[in-house]
């Protein structure tokens, strides 16, 4: 940081700096052209016309070759400077031959008070400036009978040079704080990139995506994040009387927050599953343990015990979209049961429900982001339509059922999701 800091008088050439070469390239063409039908002879001036027809000649040239040529423009800077010589060479000739005429000083202000704005590096103005005040100086002082006072002339010279020096000053200051804002963006950016990708990281192992291979039944699930981090949960524990516990959540909100709340909720389930025989006091156990340590997210979720052997589920609500049971012959219904949300301000109201399945069910989780999804005409998916595509694609399983929800809903909002949007299916063999 400090050697960024000290690196005042070295920036990159921008636009900007093209740019306000380009114009004071213009009025030096337009400047000095007009010198070329000036009555030079009748005013009894000394100034060659081949001199100035040179020099706007090259002036042009220079003008048009930075719209053309890369290699000018990357070396603007050293070419403005010889320019900025070359014509402050040619003023204090002309100051010289002409007894320091008032038209030609002019000119020489022009010049020292363009460069202060042309250039962003300070060496190479303090070295312009000494030279051009020093041969200015010389001139005046040589000058054996000048059309303007000494005293006038030197003034003329000198505060311009001053304006010059303290312009580039503020702007230096100006750029270097912007730098500075711009250095500190991108390592902010930067650190909230690694954040979020660490996030991200916790968000995957939150979503149990492989399952055991287990004779009985099987496990498939899909998770895709709203804005690359969210705030949804899937895992599951065995317990030692061989039930296997899932846990679906959606914590409200999303980002960084909802993912650390998302993976406390997942351990706290760990923990409370294994000591609660049944999902509705798992859920309150949760809640009582989370309420005090969070304030600005709540939870929705759904606690399934079940045993394989007696394809039996025991299940709880806590403010989640009903389950959905397929069965064998494509057959849909909406799993009984309610409750509400947890952790928040309220004690939650929970009860648990049972039901036993057959060979061939099929159980869906989803989270609320399936089925609050919109199209561009502003029409709602809607658990319907949900229904509607299940029935018509009862016989899919595993994987192949959750990818073609997925790309109905995706279909239906053209790509456009406003939430998290995971599954379950729980498939019995």
């Amino acid at each position: 940081m400090e050697n960024k800091r000290r690196r005042v008088d070295a920036f990159e050439l921008d636009e900007e700096v093209l740019k306000i070469s380009r114009i004071c390239l213009a009025v030096f063409f337009t400047f000095i052209s007009f010198g070329i039908f000036a009555p030079t002879e009748e005013l009894g001036l000394h100034d060659p016309k081949w001199m100035r027809i040179l020099h706007s000649s090259v002036t042009l040239i220079i003008f048009a070759l930075t719209f053309f040529s890369s290699k000018l423009r990357e070396n603007i800077q050293s070419v403005m400077l010889v320019l900025f010589y070359s014509m402050s060479a040619h003023s204090l000739i002309l100051l010289y031959w002409n007894d320091l005429y008032i038209g030609y000083l002019v000119g020489m202000i022009l010049v020292i008070t363009c460069i202060g704005v042309s250039f962003v590096d300070r060496r190479w103005l303090v070295h312009y400036l000494g030279f051009v005040v020093t041969a200015g100086i010389l001139v005046g002082i040589y000058t054996e009978k000048p059309d303007v006072d000494l005293s006038l002339y030197l003034s003329a010279i000198l505060t311009p040079a001053i304006v010059s020096y303290l312009t580039l000053n503020i702007r230096l200051s100006s750029v270097e704080k912007l730098r500075e804002s711009q250095l500190q963006l991108k390592l902010f950016h930067e650190r909230m990139s690694y954040d979020l990708e660490l996030a991200s990281d916790t968000q995957n192992n939150l979503v149990t995506r492989v399952w055991p291979k287990t004779k009985g039944y099987k496990c498939s699930s899909f998770f895709k994040a709203f804005d690359g981090v969210g705030g949804d949960a899937i895992s599951y524990v065995i317990r030692p009387d061989g039930r296997i516990v899932f846990f679906f959540a959606d914590v409200s909100g999303h980002g960084i927050a909802s993912a650390m709340v998302s993976a406390m909720a997942v351990l706290s389930f760990k923990n409370n599953a294994l000591d609660y025989e049944d999902p509705a006091s798992c859920l309150k156990a949760m809640h009582n343990g989370l309420k005090n340590l969070v304030s600005t997210n709540h939870i929705s979720a759904c606690i399934l015990y079940f045993s394989p052997e007696e394809k039996k589920i025991d299940y709880s609500y806590a403010g989640h979209p009903p389950m959905l049971l397929i069965n064998s012959s494509g057959k849909l219904e909406v799993l009984e049961g309610k409750g509400t949300l947890i952790v928040t301000a309220l004690e939650p109201r929970l009860k648990n429900f049972n039901r036993i399945l057959d060979s061939g069910d099929k159980i869906l989780l989803y989270s609320d982001g399936v089925i609050e999804i919109f199209s561009e005409e502003d029409h709602m998916y809607g658990e319907d339509s949900l229904i509607s595509l299940l029935k018509k694609n009862a016989e899919l399983d595993g994987e192949n059922l959750l990818e073609s929800i997925y790309q109905n809903i995706s279909d239906f909002s053209n790509g456009v999701s406003t939430d998290d949007i995971s599954m379950l299916l729980l498939e019995m063999e």
